[in-house]
Parts: structure tokens; C-alpha cells; sequence
């Protein structure tokens, strides 16, 4: 391969969630976290060049999207999704569950109601209640280990006069659903029917499995005008820590009105060095991209075949999209209190106990698989080590 995946990176004292954060008793355990949703890989080499002259500039003043950033910005939506964006639909946050947040507020009153499919990532749950929002759940359908959307279940709940707002994530966090067009229709269609607003969070648009394709929301013919799609260089390119999300509304009212709320809470710079940052993954990122799917989607492999040789009492979904591998392990009879237990305490490995993302989620385990092939065969051995001794 052109680009290293391979090197361990030392992270400690860095101030790393992931590392610094983690349990005191996994720290010196030389385990690789596999928590937070961020890359144990550094940013390519084209990006880290381009941040480095922008710091050696020396002014890290207020920046906007100029044209340079737009021309980048546009110039990835469209080859790699075939996207056609125009640069007024642009809408700057610091995140994508800032702007989650933005809107629940812009199109909410405390009196109405916003719709999830769960089980899903955990800041969605927050969006709506740290928000004082009324909370409505649509569970997906689990079917041998694919996970689908209950229709019948949104339609009934979409057609409550109190929901106004639908919180999409595409593709789907935590369990690696890459939502067909056709299913994306039937969510349009059922939106659009009953008044409800959809915001698409489409971070991990770019990070989908070879077989599998990634449709925007906003490209469904009658949706365009019905929806905000966001979108963020942060897990494409592991540049989470820059802050920069690239927010779109088509439709010109609801843009003054996510705007306005944006500008409320303090939105309106282009961080300066996501500005450089976003210009060079945007324009000379694409291989490296194509390279480290190919790494992650072998680690999926990796993972799938381990479990179902060596650990056949635990199923994993089969990844569509995203790094996240979720992680069927009821088959231990813990809850996921003890199960935790047992995963810092027994297999010491850090990862994310499925409850955080709803109570479906109990059992289950989420790990992020975008880290070198021989830290996962080490948080592997040790989770069969484990097991073993129970």
C-alpha cells in the first residue's frame, strides 16, 4: 500500500478520550481502546502537509468558506457521492451533534416531539431530551443479525401530531446499515405526508463497504426541500478534533431558520485549520480513503471469521458501512453492568457497552475496527482468553 496502516501510534498525553480517559486499570495494559469513534491512523499525508504550512503561517485568525474551501467541498460531493451542491446551501457548525442540537431547536417547540430509530448513537437521545423535547422511539427490526426499519412503526409514529422532527443517521451508528434508496424513499414519502422535518446525519457517508453504496438524502426527488444533510471531515479522514462540519439546506426558508438558531449559538467560523485541512482531504484524499476501507473492511473479515471459529456462541452484524462492528454477546447471560465488568476486569479491552446506545443495545458490544490488523488479533485473543476462563 501507498499509505501506512500498519504503525502503532502512540496517543497517551494527548489528551485523548480514548486513551487518557479510559479506565485506570487498562492504561498500562498495552491494549489499543476501541471506544470512541475515531482512527488509531494518522490523518493523510496530504492533510498533515497542508495543516503544517497553515500553522507555520502563523495568523490563526477568523476564517470563512471561502471559494477555495466551497470548490473542495463541492468538488468531493459530487465524485464521490454525484451530489450537485450550490454554495448558499452551506451552513457552518463546530459538529454534527452541535447541529443535531441547532435544529431540535430551530424546529421545535418543547411541546413536540422528535423520532429516532433505535438502538442508535447515544448524542441523538440526548439531542432531543437535554433539549427539553419530547422523545419517540422506533426500534428496528432485528432479523438473523440484519437489522431493519419497522415502516408500519414509523408511519404510526411519524403521523403523531406532536412529532415535527425525524433524527436520520445514514449509514446507521451503531449497527453498520447502509439504508438502501428504496428504503430512503419510504422515509421521505411518510415524512413528507405527515409535516415531519428529517435531519440526515451523514457523517460516515464516506466510509462505506465494498458491495454497498451510500445514498444522500437530499438526492431523493421530493426530499431536497424536506431535509438537512450533515455531513463532516471528521471520520472520513480521522480529523474529528478540528471541529468543522459541513452542514446543507436546501430548502431557503429552512436554512434562515437553522441559521439564524446556528448564529444564536455562536456558529459562524470555518475553524483555520479545518480550512486547510478540508481543502486537501477534499481534493487529494480520495486514494488514501480507497486504501483504508480496504484495510477496515479486511479487519471486518478479520473479526467475522474469528468469532465464527473460535467464538461461535457471539454473532456480529455484518458491517455495511462506518468502522463500528456491533457485537452480539447475550450469550453470556450478563447484564451489561457485569458485562462490563468482565470486559475491563477479564478480557481488558476498552470498548463500548451497547446500553449507551438504547436499551436494545443490551448484550451487545460496539468496537471501532479502524486500527492496525494486529491490535484487533490482540483485543481478540484476549476476549477468547477470557471466555475461556469463565
Amino acid at each position: 500500500m501507498k499509505y501506512d496502516f500498519t504503525t502503532k501510534i502512540d496517543r497517551s498525553n494527548t489528551g485523548a478520550f480514548k486513551y487518557d480517559f479510559m479506565p485506570e486499570s487498562l492504561r498500562d495494559s498495552g491494549i489499543v481502546p476501541m471506544t470512541v469513534a475515531d482512527m488509531e491512523f494518522s490523518a493523510p499525508p496530504e492533510v498533515n502537509e497542508a495543516v503544517a504550512a497553515a500553522a507555520h503561517h502563523g495568523c490563526y485568525g477568523y476564517t470563512g468558506p471561502d471559494k477555495a474551501f466551497m470548490d473542495a467541498v463541492k468538488h468531493w460531493q459530487k465524485t464521490r457521492h454525484g451530489w450537485d451542491i450550490e454554495d448558499d446551501w452551506y451552513v457552518v457548525t463546530n459538529g454534527i451533534v452541535q447541529a443535531l442540537g441547532i435544529a431540535v431547536r430551530a424546529f421545535t417547540a418543547p411541546e413536540d416531539s422528535v423520532l429516532i430509530m433505535t438502538p442508535v448513537y447515544h448524542p441523538f437521545y440526548g439531542a432531543v431530551l437535554d433539549n427539553g423535547r419530547q422523545l419517540v422511539t422506533s426500534a428496528l427490526i432485528e432479523n438473523a443479525g440484519r437489522y431493519e426499519i419497522d415502516f408500519e412503526d414509523i408511519e404510526a409514529k411519524a403521523a403523531l401530531p406532536s412529532v415535527k422532527l425525524m433524527l436520520l443517521c445514514s449509514p446507521h451508528n451503531p449497527i453498520g446499515r447502509v439504508w438502501t434508496r428504496e428504503e430512503l424513499e419510504k422515509i421521505s414519502e411518510i415524512c413528507l405526508k405527515n409535516g415531519v422535518l428529517v435531519v440526515s446525519d451523514e457523517i460516515h457517508n464516506d466510509l462505506i463497504m465494498p458491495g454497498n453504496r451510500h445514498t444522500v438524502f437530499a438526492s431523493i426527488p421530493g426530499a431536497e426541500d424536506n431535509c438537512i444533510v450533515c455531513t463532516a471531515i471528521s471520520k472520513t479522514f480521522n480529523l474529528a478534533g478540528l471541529s468543522c462540519s459541513n452542514i446543507f439546506v436546501p430548502n431557503e426558508k429552512l436554512r434562515e431558520k437553522f441559521s439564524k438558531q446556528a448564529h444564536t449559538d455562536g456558529c459562524g467560523c470555518v475553524p483555520y485549520i479545518a480550512r486547510f485541512a478540508t481543502i486537501a482531504a477534499y481534493n487529494k484524499g480520495s486514494e488514501w480513503l480507497d486504501e483504508l476501507i480496504s484495510v477496515v473492511d479486511a479487519n471486518f473479515r478479520l473479526l467475522y471469521d474469528f468469532i465464527g471459529k473460535r467464538l461461535p456462541q457471539f454473532s456480529v452484524t455484518r458491517a455495511e458501512g462506518t468502522y463500528l462492528a456491533w457485537i452480539d454477546m447475550r450469550s453470556l447471560g450478563m447484564g451489561h453492568e457485569k458485562l462490563n465488568e468482565f470486559m475491563v476486569e477479564k478480557a481488558m479491552i476498552a470498548d463500548n457497552d451497547g446500553e449507551m446506545f438504547g436499551s436494545a443495545g443490551d448484550g451487545f458490544r460496539r468496537w471501532n475496527l479502524a486500527l492496525p490488523k494486529a491490535e484487533l488479533e490482540n483485543a481478540l485473543e484476549r476476549l477468547e482468553k477470557a471466555v475461556k476462563e469463565l
